[in-house]
């Protein structure tokens, strides 16, 4: 026989769900399903993403947009690890547009951060600093930089120490110091990753250079774009390709060294490195003509109109 609720039972009755409801939806009942480790700031994820992306991409500018937002995003959440991430990625993009006051500015911040969470320096964001201030031509402090990284060289990772040596190396190629170049290459040993080997090729190729191998160091710096290229270092590649450039052109093989130039800067003028492309395609376009080598002349020139109209 079915039953019927008196009114104030039943009033009671709603009531007691409406509760049991509440509880549910707030999260306040005993069997409120379970989160597995802290929740996804999606926003932080999406503008690093993003980031990421612009940067493979050599679309420097957008990438630098994207970590700025992530870098707000993370001040947000008030968390140190994705602030000195951020900060990181952001220096480096900013190193790669040659926008140098500004970067060390951006590791300046990150130091402090790091300061005030009561750590200690990174080793990876002073050999971030040492990088940018031997780009922008202040090779001494660089220098002095790479010193106290290897002091701690027990606290440093493998990559971090090829990385320094390879910076030492570059410093002394500019400085003419042979001893200390080859001292740099000694230290590299035989790396087994590409990266590591690109940068070995690209140092013993700055050595052949000061030793006038012109031959040597043109097939140095061949097979270190080569290996940049595997790895999609392609900032690295155009660099190597205009020394490839240059060591072919101290060699005399004109045409070659032309080639190399229009290499070079055809990849720089679509990664938007323009000044460099310009410097690249000119000289490409020069050698070329004392080469009476139309074709490259017409594609270099080609590059360089649409630089111009950019």
């Amino acid at each position: 026989m079915i039953r019927f609720l008196h009114s104030s039972h039943w009033v009671g009755f709603v009531r007691l769900l409406m509760a049991v409801a509440v509880l549910i939806l707030s999260g306040c009942g005993s069997s409120a399903p379970k989160q597995k480790g802290p929740a996804v700031d999606e926003n932080l994820v999406r503008f690093n993403r993003a980031a990421r992306q612009a940067y493979d991409k050599g679309r420097l500018e957008q990438a630098v947009s994207f970590y700025r937002k992530a870098l707000e995003q993370a001040y947000v959440r008030d968390d140190a690890a994705a602030i000195l991430d951020a900060q990181y990625n952001l220096a480096l993009c900013l190193m790669h547009l040659q926008s140098y006051e500004e970067a060390l500015g951006v590791v300046q911040g990150a130091t402090t951060e790091m300061a005030q969470a009561g750590g200690e320096n990174s080793l990876d964001l002073l050999l971030l600093k040492a990088t940018i201030l031997h780009r922008r031509g202040d090779s001494d402090e660089a220098w002095k930089i790479t010193d106290q990284i290897l002091s701690n060289a027990a606290q440093a990772s493998s990559v971090v120490r090829s990385k320094t040596y390879f910076l030492r190396g570059l410093i002394a190629g500019k400085r003419g110091d042979k001893g200390q170049l080859r001292e740099s290459i000694a230290a590299l040993g035989q790396p087994e990753h590409p990266r590591l080997l690109a940068d070995r090729e690209e140092l013993a190729g700055h050595l052949a250079m000061a030793e006038q191998k012109w031959d040597a160091a043109t097939e140095a710096f061949d097979l270190s774009a080569k290996l940049r290229r595997e790895t999609l270092d392609y900032r690295g590649m155009v660099n190597v390709l205009a020394l490839a450039g240059s060591a072919s052109e101290k060699a005399e093989r004109t045409r070659e060294s032309a080639i190399f130039y229009l290499r070079a800067g055809r990849s720089a003028a679509l990664q938007g490195l323009f000044d460099d492309a310009q410097k690249w395609l000119n000289q490409s376009v020069k050698l070329a003509s004392n080469a009476g080598e139309d074709k490259i002349i017409q594609e270099a020139r080609n590059y360089l109109q649409q630089i111009e109209e950019k």
